[in-house]
């Protein structure tokens, strides 16, 4: 395909829901290039504005913004070849390109699963070191210690959707783990 016939089939709603931006009925959403938490991109039938970062363009600077790659690489990302090739193996590679994307969200969406849960059994040893050991004892005081670190990060990430040192944090529980066994 060529540039224009990517600009006469692909639309940009399309693209944005190959990359899991999902946009509102007033055609505006969280801009994905700088990781928002409030709509400040205007999605149009052939373009985008983010009026936070100042970031706009077509289809092809999109795929350029989140790629972090050049004009060429996002021409052939959204299907257009160099060469005469059928439509139907320029979708197919577009599609393969999509589907990685798709198959990396999937593998973060798992992450973030896990990394909730993880973060959640923490907080839960840490409430039973403190409800079933003597006050001032050591796993009394692994539990306080712990527990209040556990909800300082629960609450940076999931209350005020702030980013987390998440191997921290998974170091801390490690050590509370270990601490309910050993101490």
């Amino acid at each position: 395909m060529t540039v224009e016939e990517i600009k006469e089939t692909v639309s940009m709603r399309e693209v944005l829901a190959q990359y899991g931006v999902k946009v509102g009925r007033n055609g505006m959403c969280c801009c994905p290039i700088h990781n928002e938490k409030h709509p400040s991109m205007k999605v149009y039938d052939d373009g985008y504005k983010c009026f936070a970062c100042g970031s706009g363009g077509d289809v092809f600077r999109f795929v350029q913004d989140m790629e972090g790659c050049d004009f060429k690489q996002a021409f052939t990302i959204l299907g257009g070849t160099y060469e005469k090739h059928s439509t139907k193996t320029a979708r197919a590679n577009s599609k393969a390109h999509f589907d990685r994307i798709k198959k990396r969200k999937q593998k973060a969406e798992q992450d973030e699963k896990i990394f909730r849960a993880t973060l959640m059994e923490g907080i839960d040893i840490c409430e039973d070191l403190i409800s079933n050991n003597e006050p001032l004892s050591d796993k009394w005081c692994l539990g306080v210690r712990y527990l209040a670190q556990f909800w300082h990060a629960f609450d940076e990430k999931y209350i005020r959707g702030e980013a987390v040192d998440e191997l921290d944090v998974l170091r801390e529980y490690r050590k509370v783990k270990q601490g309910r066994a050993s101490v």
